[in-house]
C-alpha cells in the first residue's frame, strides 16, 4: 500500500512540473511577458534590446524621404527618433512571425525597410524581411519602401 502512495505523490509531482500533463514547461503555462509592447500614441518598445520603434505612415518612400520624416516630421512622444542601423533591423527580424517576418505589432505595409548606413553617395542599405536579405537601393528610389523609426529607450 504504501508503494501505491509514494508512486502517485511522484507521478502528481510529474505532471505539476510539466505542466499538468500538457508536456510543456511551467514556463510555456506562464510565459513571460512579451517581446514588443504598444502604446497607444504607437510607439512599440522592444524589451529585449530597450530600443523604442515607430512604423512610418506611407508604404513608398525613397531614402531622403524617410530621413526627413524621421529627423524633421516625427514628435511623437518627445522626439529623439533616427533611422535604424542594419544590426537593429536585423534584431527585429523574426522568421514566420507574420507575412513580413517581425512582430505583427509593427502593421507596416512593406517588406523593404531603409537603414541609416549609406553605402556610397548614391545608396543605402536596407534589409528585406520578406526573405532576410541585406541589400542597398538608389536613395532615389522609393517603390515599397517603410521607414522605421528608433531611439533608445526614454
Amino acid at each position: 500500500m504504501a508503494g501505491w502512495w509514494r508512486l502517485g505523490l511522484i507521478a502528481l509531482i510529474l505532471l505539476v512540473g510539466w505542466g499538468c500533463g500538457t508536456g510543456q514547461t511551467m514556463t510555456a503555462v506562464n510565459p513571460a511577458q512579451p517581446r514588443f509592447t504598444k502604446a497607444d500614441n504607437g510607439v512599440i518598445t522592444d524589451s529585449l534590446t530597450g530600443l523604442d520603434w515607430y512604423v512610418g505612415p506611407s508604404p513608398d518612400n525613397t531614402f531622403h524621404q524617410a530621413k526627413a520624416w524621421v529627423l524633421e516630421s516625427l514628435t511623437v512622444a518627445g522626439g529623439g527618433w533616427r533611422l535604424p542601423t542594419m544590426a537593429e533591423l536585423k534584431a527585429i527580424y523574426q522568421k514566420d512571425a507574420s507575412a513580413y517576418h517581425m512582430d505583427p505589432l509593427f502593421q507596416v505595409k512593406g517588406a523593404w525597410v531603409w537603414s541609416g548606413e549609406l553605402r556610397n553617395d548614391w545608396s543605402v542599405w536596407g534589409l528585406a524581411f520578406y526573405n532576410d536579405l541585406q541589400g542597398w537601393h538608389s536613395m532615389h528610389y522609393g517603390n515599397g519602401r517603410v521607414a522605421l523609426a528608433v531611439r533608445s529607450r526614454r
